[in-house]
């Protein structure tokens, strides 16, 4: 039944992470958006602060409701977009990217010391999501141009590295170094995909462990995250301190979970509990079982993208479904090992249900294309040619 309706799974998987994550969202922002109020009549307007109790606040959920039209719109927009047209304009797609990339570095939105985001208005957007998608797009397209020509180092790995260092370069200087390692981890599974030789993949590999190291000893805080991670107890008040939380959450939520609203982590014990940890969150409201079931949701993903690349017509069109299949769920896959304390801590959301609106609409933008990429494959084989109906005729 799936491997003859994939496009239609995928849009079902996707609806459902995202229809959970817009759930969770307001369950787990409700509270620090009512703190941050307060915080800001008792600056402004202390008089109203006594006038009113204000334990919840919908703020977050009204801008992520925002987002998530807007995501949907460009899921059916890269729905209807012929993705061989992307790979064609995919070298100007990247120097946008790049562009915006440099524009942050200039004009962007500091916080804690980091500029990753632009503003625009009362909204933000974060350039190194959009660059990840970029990047996918343009390296399938470059290797299948030159697919007789991957297993050379000067006309196959050479330029794709430069490339993909001038991209990791400015989101390193950001300072964005977790953001690097993904989008490099990413790029190199495309690369092992497409076929470039071992030596070349394996030699990078191990060119890049002292310059990681070199990274995490030049900023303290890199440093103090690691040791975090080794022993989190060390510093349970400071450095270990998110690590910590993150496992109670976890863990007082047992197999079926406090019950939706009902967690404590959300009220200032857990920082970032709407966006980089909202599966602790998760865990704690909903237990062992919600978690599963969103982890088995990425898993049905993994399996549904892998299948539509096996299926690819083309090249091109294998690494570009496989380069979006690999985004995705390497990102959930290091959110979940991040809060379970299996990763040192790194600010990443989590796919389709963390807030927040570069990564939503990045990704979905990116599933568009991915129902596209399997709607046609599924055509041209007649698995499920009344599929052609489901999404608007073509």
């Amino acid at each position: 039944m799936i491997r003859r309706n994939t496009t239609l799974w995928i849009f079902i998987v996707t609806l459902a992470l995202v229809s959970f994550g817009t759930v969770m969202v307001y369950s787990s922002s409700a509270a620090t958006a009512a703190y941050q109020k307060r915080c800001l009549l008792k600056k402004k307007a202390p008089e109203l602060l006594y006038q009113t109790t204000l334990f919840h606040d919908p703020a977050f959920l009204n801008k992520q409701v925002v987002w998530v039209v807007l995501a949907l719109s460009a899921l059916f927009l890269f729905y209807h977009v012929d993705y061989a047209k992307l790979g064609r304009y995919s070298p100007l797609i990247l120097m946008v990217s790049v562009l915006l990339l440099v524009m942050v570095l200039i004009l962007g939105n500091e916080v804690n010391g980091a500029k990753r985001w632009l503003r625009i208005g009362s909204f933000t957007l974060q350039p190194s999501e959009f660059a990840k998608l970029a990047l996918v797009i343009f390296m399938a397209r470059f290797l299948s141009e030159h697919k007789d020509k991957v297993k050379s180092f000067v006309k196959g790995f050479l330029p794709v590295l430069a490339i993909l260092s001038i991209t990791l370069i400015l989101v390193v200087r950001e300072p964005d170094f977790g953001a690097t390692v993904i989008i490099g981890a990413i790029v190199f599974i495309i690369w092992f995909i497409a076929g470039l030789r071992i030596l070349h993949l394996s030699s990078l590999f191990i060119a890049s462990v002292p310059c990681a190291v070199v990274a995490i000893i030049a900023e303290p805080y890199r440093l103090k995250r690691i040791l975090a991670f080794l022993n989190p107890w060390a510093d349970p008040m400071g450095s270990g301190y998110q690590i910590i939380q993150a496992q109670v959450a976890v863990g007082s939520g047992g197999i079926l979970g406090k019950g939706l609203g009902a967690g404590l982590q959300k009220y200032q014990f857990l920082s970032e509990a709407h966006t980089d940890y909202i599966f602790a969150i998760i865990g704690e409201e909903v237990g062992l079982v919600g978690s599963i079931f969103v982890v088995l949701l990425f898993v049905l993903l993994l399996m549904l993208g892998v299948t539509v690349a096996l299926r690819a017509t083309d090249y091109y069109t294998g690494l570009l479904a496989s380069g979006i299949v690999t985004m995705i769920c390497l990102s959930a896959a290091v959110n979940f090992w991040v809060v379970l304390g299996m990763l040192p801590p790194k600010g990443l959301a989590l796919p389709f249900i963390s807030y927040g609106g570069s990564a939503l609409l990045v990704n979905m933008a990116a599933i568009g294309i991915l129902l596209n990429i399997s709607k046609t494959t599924e055509e041209a084989m007649g698995v499920n040619p009344r599929m052609k109906y489901a999404f608007g005729v073509r």
